[in-house]
């Protein structure tokens, strides 16, 4: 649709960068500029990062703001493509400046950043707009919070207000367990930084999407079917589907948000009500997103183009599946020893491709990774 794209990504030392250059892969004259405070970030060692540029943490907003205008004039970018929430965060913050210099995707307002990203403040914004959620309360640790806790049907997960990938979650399945937990920790770590939610009885169903003030210009869904060994982490593969109740939910969630961006909602269908229920919102892309590439929907190359105005009808998306790589080499493994039990495994819908096409990367990243998480 256009001739060429010069993309410059100023969060570039985000564990997601590389699956978002993967995004671009099939499209010609595309040109990929780096720039990352990790001097050894995975995505240097891609074959689809034309330059790479570290960059010192800067102790502003103004000082980083320097560094990106000399990197966009130096490598002629012509559109800003930030990955992580906080990178989202500094380009709405320095919209205007940067809309002077290159075109910027669509990304949210500051005032719907701090919504989507504080479990709390979400579940307000939903509760205020009859947008259907998980009955959720906050820990203030007083009289009005013991009271609520009563009232709250269990079992119950604990979650704090700023997270995810199901770091800091713990499930209760009793009103004694919770307050026997509470009473063990500090006040000060829990009060006004933790809420309480229903654990409902239903299954995860996530909604990926691309919008401009709250209009739709492309989606996909999934659900998981291969869980994670991490507990409450995402899925590890995931089929694509499509149900009106999702659509339905999160239009009216964006339309009322006025959503610009990108973002990885996680619903939930609460089988007991019949409902389907928006849980929480990751404000960035997510690490499924190579997924929908599979099903036919490449979410930074249409943020690409909408930061050019230029249109495109909303992908319909094919029911594929998509497992990530080290659950494919597992369950390759165990078809080998005659152990697997998933006749429909197919390369093609398989994170394997993504790693042999870019595998000095993809081998960075996923040791990188591995190092984090054994810290955590």
């Amino acid at each position: 649709m256009v001739d060429s794209l010069s993309v410059l990504i100023p969060d570039g030392e985000s564990n997601l960068t590389v699956f978002v250059m993967h995004g671009f892969a099939h499209i010609p004259n595309v040109k990929l500029h780096i720039l990352s405070s990790d001097r050894w970030a995975s995505a240097r060692f891609s074959r689809y990062c034309d330059t790479f540029h570290f960059r010192r943490t800067e102790s502003n907003d103004k000082a980083r703001f320097k560094v990106v205008a000399e990197i966009a004039q130096k490598t002629r970018a012509d559109i800003l493509l930030p990955i992580e929430t906080e990178g989202l965060a500094f380009a709405a913050a320095n919209r205007q400046a940067f809309s002077q210099l290159l075109a910027v995707v669509p990304i949210p307002d500051l005032a719907s950043l701090d919504i989507v990203t504080n479990k709390w403040f979400l579940a307000q914004f939903m509760q205020e707009n009859d947008i259907p959620g998980p009955p959720t309360i906050l820990c203030t640790l007083d009289h009005d919070f013991e009271r609520q806790l009563l009232a709250l049907e269990f079992p119950v997960l604990i979650k704090p207000t700023i997270g995810w990938g199901g770091e800091g979650m713990r499930r209760f399945d009793d009103l004694r367990q919770l307050q026997n937990f509470l009473e063990e920790q500090p006040r000060e770590k829990l009060k006004n930084r933790y809420i309480v939610q229903s654990y409902l009885p239903g299954f995860v169903i996530g909604f990926n999407v691309l919008c401009r003030e709250g209009e739709i210009l492309a989606f996909t869904m999934q659900r998981g079917f291969i869980p994670n060994p991490q507990k409450y982490g995402p899925a590890t593969a995931i089929k694509f589907i499509k149900r009106d109740d999702v659509l339905e939910v999160g239009k009216r969630f964006l339309s009322a948000l006025n959503w610009s961006g990108y973002a990885n909602i996680d619903m939930f269908y609460d089988t007991q009500e019949d409902q389907v229920k928006i849980l929480e919102v990751n404000a960035r892309f997510w690490g499924s997103l190579r997924g929908s590439y599979v099903a036919g929907v490449s979410f930074p190359y249409l943020a690409c183009l909408a930061a050019f105005d230029i249109p495109f009808p909303i992908p319909d998306y094919q029911l594929s599946q998509y497992i990530h790589p080290k659950a494919a080499i597992r369950e390759g493994i165990r078809l080998l020893l005659g152990k697997g039990n998933r006749k429909d495994f197919s390369f093609k819908e398989t994170g394997l491709k993504y790693l042999l096409a870019d595998p000095l990367a993809e081998t960075i990243r996923a040791l990188q990774q591995e190092m984090y998480q054994s810290k955590a």
